[in-house]
């Protein structure tokens, strides 16, 4: 069991009442349909901050969902979002075994998000969080270890994974700007380091000590306001500086792209992986 596996007693109140309760649910739901049921995403780290981001989850399911599980699923979503003050924040995958075990984007997947359950979702970061979870940066809700299940991802994958994270960015570079700069810092991180298991937040914070200086303003205010402290200031230098930030995170990136090989001897594990899937 990894680091991050028996993180659930640390978990602010709050939140690990809520994910007990939906632990404990889950089983009473899908019984024997249960396979295995993980938290990821920022609630693994240490620095997690309930107000700032979802509980991402995978449930992994033996069997593809029938009717009444679907309506029994939905009806759980409605109570905890009612219930929990971050009820509403669960926001996840119901994956077949079959499609957990392929590299493949998963797709056609029930979902739950907002308090209620959706058909028809994709995993479209699968290979990251997968990486994630082979790392062992996750919460295990129910057995057995991912290690078991999912498979590991090769660089391709994970190189796509990345750059739809950057399109994404983009995106949201106007109405959500702070998280917007937050995900470009773990994105130049990856990217340099050849690492993907990192918070945004730890990612930002390495971002202040490697980036330009120029850069660390809106750098900081976007960690201000992951952790609900920012003023009106901060939000300035959001408004100014997020799409300038945007413009040299994509530089760098593309750049640091174009030279991996040669400066990355230590990620030969994922070129390795990428041709034995190739063959």
């Amino acid at each position: 069991m990894g680091p991050f596996a028996n993180r659930i007693t640390k978990l602010p109140p709050k939140v690990r009442e809520l994910v007990e309760e939906f632990r404990d649910e889950l089983s009473t739901v899908l019984g024997k349909n249960l396979v295995g049921a993980y938290l990821h995403g920022s609630i693994a780290f240490p620095e997690y901050e309930p107000h700032a981001g979802d509980i991402d989850f995978h449930v992994v399911i033996r069997s593809p969902l029938a009717g009444e599980e679907i309506r029994r699923l939905d009806h759980l979503h409605r109570a905890l979002s009612a219930r929990f003050e971050f009820g509403k924040r669960l926001d996840g995958f119901y994956i077949p075994l079959a499609k957990a075990r392929k590299s493949e984007i998963p797709r056609g997947l029930v979902y739950g998000a907002h308090g209620r359950i959706h058909h028809g979702g994709s995993d479209d970061a699968w290979a990251l969080h997968r990486e994630h979870l082979h790392a062992s940066a996750y919460i295990r809700l129910q057995s057995p270890s991912p290690n078991r299940i999912f498979p590991r991802a090769d660089w391709k994958s994970i190189r796509s994974a990345l750059y739809r994270q950057l399109l994404y960015a983009r995106k949201i570079i106007k109405s959500d700007s702070w998280w917007a700069v937050l995900n470009l810092c773990r994105l130049v991180y990856s990217f340099e380091n050849g690492r993907i298991v990192v918070s945004k937040l730890g990612a930002a914070r390495w971002a202040l000590k490697r980036l330009p200086s120029k850069w660390r303003p809106v750098v900081r205010s976007a960690i201000k306001t992951y952790h609900g402290t920012e003023t009106s200031d901060y939000r300035a230098v959001l408004r100014r500086d997020a799409r300038k930030f945007l413009g040299f995170a994509s530089v760098r990136i593309i750049a640091f792209d174009s030279t991996w090989d040669s400066r990355q001897p230590h990620i030969a594990h994922l070129r390795k992986r990428e041709r034995r899937a190739g063959r």
